[in-house]
């Protein structure tokens, strides 16, 4: 119940912003006394799955305008000194062909963030959670302190996502691509037709060294100029 009502307070926060989920209230099911939240309806699915249906269809434009709904509520949840800690495609979801970013079991305030564990509250059976969209410190360093940067690594891999179409290192076991990305430097490769600029941007993102991966502010500001 502690980690349900802290998700409530922190999506409280920011849901105002269109593109973060909408929070309505709270509903109790009669029969097992359990909470749930009441969100808004994303009708088009999740990221992962709007692009499974609609990539052949989307011109450049499209995918701008999808990076920059991702980008906008990220942006807001920084400026509230919040972290989300688990971005990945499966978390935004879509509704009218607009992103929302969704699921805040995970996030946490800045201060918080820094001074607590960094496991994740919603990570998958494996333990460690969505680990394409993770920066390489976290496989090596138990305590590694998830930060802005942190979020700014798998925001990066989602504006590769949509550039593809396609889910990051699909194919590769799980195991062996920890050791990949982060003795290697295994990223994904550039998609034909990219955008320049935009290719330089999510490579920037997903830098090893999180000192050089730029702030949501340059990544706004950087989008809106292509």
């Amino acid at each position: 119940m502690n980690e349900f009502v802290k998700e409530v307070k922190n999506l409280k926060k920011v849901s105002f912003h269109p593109n973060i989920i909408s929070f309505f209230g709270i509903s109790k099911e009669p029969s097992s006394n359990k909470y749930a939240m009441v969100l808004d309806f994303a009708n088009q699915g999740n990221l992962r799955e709007y692009l499974a249906i609609h990539f052949n269809n989307l011109q450049w434009s499209d995918k701008i305008q999808m990076a920059l709904d991702i980008v906008c509520g990220l942006k807001c949840l920084h400026f509230k000194h919040m972290i989300h800690r688990d971005l990945h495609a499966k978390n935004i979801l879509v509704n009218n062909n607009r992103l929302m970013i969704a699921d805040f079991g995970a996030s946490k305030q800045l201060s918080e963030a820094t001074s607590n564990s960094t496991n994740s509250t919603n990570s998958t059976a494996d333990g460690i959670g969505m680990i394409e969209y993770m920066e390489p410190q976290r496989f090596v360093f138990i305590n590694h302190k998830k930060t802005k940067k942190s979020d700014i690594y798998g925001l990066g891999v989602l504006l590769w996502e949509i550039s593809s179409g396609s889910p990051p290192f699909h194919g590769i076991p799980r195991p062996l691509l920890c050791t990949h990305i982060y003795h290697n430097n295994l990223r994904e490769s550039p998609i034909e037709g990219t955008p320049w600029r935009y290719q330089q941007l999510y490579q920037e993102c997903w830098d090893n060294d999180p000192n050089l991966r730029p702030d949501i502010e340059g990544v706004y500001d950087i989008l809106t100029k292509l």
